[in-house]
């Protein structure tokens, strides 16, 4: 038999223990709270060395706009301008220059049919180097065309045969006309002789 004696007037009981942990909480609480304040204002402003360099790359910044602005300046004037457009104009010439029209004309022949012939041939070079070659053909029927689409589909070195155009055959002309265009990957041969 357990008794408990207890004499005081109004017994606490389990409060006492309640309040003890609750205020040991909130000490701790309150010195976290000063140790976060302290860390902020101790590192509040930037060292003086991070502050010199972000002004120094910030005028060095505002250099590389002027300088870039007057570069756009001269680069707007007419003169320029021309000098540019004939220098893209020199550099696709000289791509261009690298596509052989003997290998061309040797690979066309090998894919057309017989009743079907290229009345003109231009190529295009893209930006990103690819070839396409915008041509206009001629065949004596629908069905010689059909067999040069299905030719050029099947072929190693061109792709995406697209039609652009069609004209019927007329009393001069009696042949279907097709504008057609073609990606053109051009197979360079080592027994190729050149242009």
């Amino acid at each position: 038999m357990h008794l408990e004696l207890n004499l005081a007037t109004h017994p606490f009981g389990q409060r006492r223990l309640f309040w003890v942990s609750t205020g040991a909480a909130a000490l701790m609480l309150f010195g976290v709270a000063a140790l976060l304040v302290a860390f902020y204002v101790r590192n509040h402003e930037l060292p003086p060395e991070f502050v010199q360099r972000e002004v120094r790359l910030r005028g060095e910044l505002r250099a590389l706009q002027a300088e870039e602005a007057e570069l756009k300046r001269k680069l707007g004037l007419p003169e320029n301008e021309q000098v540019l457009d004939r220098s893209l104009f020199l550099n696709q010439l000289l791509h261009r220059k690298g596509i052989s029209w003997t290998r061309t004309f040797a690979d066309l022949e090998e894919i057309f049919p017989p009743r079907v012939r290229v009345e003109q041939l231009r190529p295009q070079v893209t930006p990103d180097n690819r070839v396409f070659l915008d041509m206009t053909v001629g065949a004596e029927t629908r069905q010689d065309f059909d067999e040069l689409i299905f030719a050029l589909e099947e072929s190693d070195i061109f792709d995406e045969p697209q039609l652009r155009g069609e004209t019927p055959p007329t009393e001069q002309d009696p042949v279907f006309k097709y504008l057609l265009s073609v990606r053109y990957d051009q197979q360079f041969r080592n027994d190729e002789s050149g242009d």
